[in-house]
């Protein structure tokens, strides 16, 4: 049987749905286009860090042991050096009696607490405690206030500088890696001074708090200006200090002072880490939401 054949059609090719740039080897849904393609369309998840900050409630992983036996032997530690210096202040004091006479009678003793405080003022140093209680125990009270506040602002002074032409390249790294320390700066940014006074007051370290504040831009202005307002928190070890000499043992107004002066410390002090945590808290949600901005950056 033969095969009908048709004739060719006439007129006008019929108009099909595909523009002129569209590929006939493709599929219908292909067509031209020599611009740039953008396929991230999708934020990073969060890591679990971030996570478990977004939900608190959440359960956690665990803490590393070794993480947590350091964190219970400082505790340890910490707890054990005020119950030794609350019993035995005195025979500590005695024992001390050479050396305060020594630095009481040569005109260089004010300089060696000085340029310990300097030096201690670099993290992860720590001891500034110690050293002016020493202090207050060696001279009168106005001397050891003035003592004091030129070794703690000499020492913050020369930490915010070094951190700040030093370890700026470092401190951005940290601030990509470590959410704590991102969620402080972005609070630090923020809220400019009466953050910074407020961190100065609170159980943060101060030389971890200067190396933060040198890292993230503040200026130094608003930087000295919340450490001076902030040397009263520094001056409450020297009035333990003096209060502990012996002939101030007997002295009931500033066995009473001294009480007084150390809960309104500790006061001030819960209250200030309160407010920051809760700065911190707040800031969480657009931190995370900016690093998984730009993790998507880097896809």
């Amino acid at each position: 049987m033969a095969v009908p054949t048709y004739p060719p059609p006439s007129g006008a090719p019929p108009n099909y749905i595909y523009p002129p740039t569209h590929k006939g080897s493709l599929s219908v849904s292909t067509f031209e286009d020599d611009g740039p393609k953008d396929y991230r369309s999708r934020t990073p998840s969060p890591t679990v860090s971030e996570f478990e900050a977004l939900h608190p409630d959440a359960p956690k992983r665990p803490k590393p042991i070794k993480q947590r036996i350091l964190l219970y032997a400082a505790g340890a530690v910490v707890l054990t050096g005020v119950i030794l210096i609350s019993v035995f202040h005195e025979k500590i004091i005695n024992a001390l009696h050479p050396a305060t006479e020594w630095l009481q009678d040569h005109k260089v003793g004010p300089l060696i607490p000085i340029a310990l405080l300097i030096i201690m003022s670099f993290p992860p140093i720590f001891g500034h405690e110690l050293i002016a209680m020493l202090v207050g125990v060696t001279w009168d009270l106005p001397e050891a206030f003035l003592i004091v506040g030129v070794g703690v602002l000499l020492g913050e002074i020369a930490n915010f500088v070094t951190f700040k032409f030093c370890c700026t390249a470092r401190s951005k790294g940290i601030e990509k890696s470590k959410l704590s320390f991102a969620l402080l700066a972005h609070v630090v940014r923020k809220g400019g001074f009466l953050v910074v006074l407020v961190i100065r007051y609170s159980a943060i370290p101060p030389h971890f708090a200067t190396a933060v504040f040198s890292t993230v831009g503040l200026g130094f202005g608003t930087f000295i200006a919340a450490a001076i307002l902030s040397l009263p928190k520094t001056f409450v070890p020297v009035y333990i200090g003096w209060a502990m000499r012996p002939e101030n043992d007997d002295n009931s107004t500033s066995s009473r002072v001294e009480k007084i002066i150390l809960i309104i410390s500790i006061g001030i002090t819960i209250f200030a880490l309160t407010w920051i945590r809760r700065q911190m808290s707040n800031a969480k949600e657009e931190v995370i939401y900016l690093r998984r901005k730009a993790r998507q950056g880097k896809v």
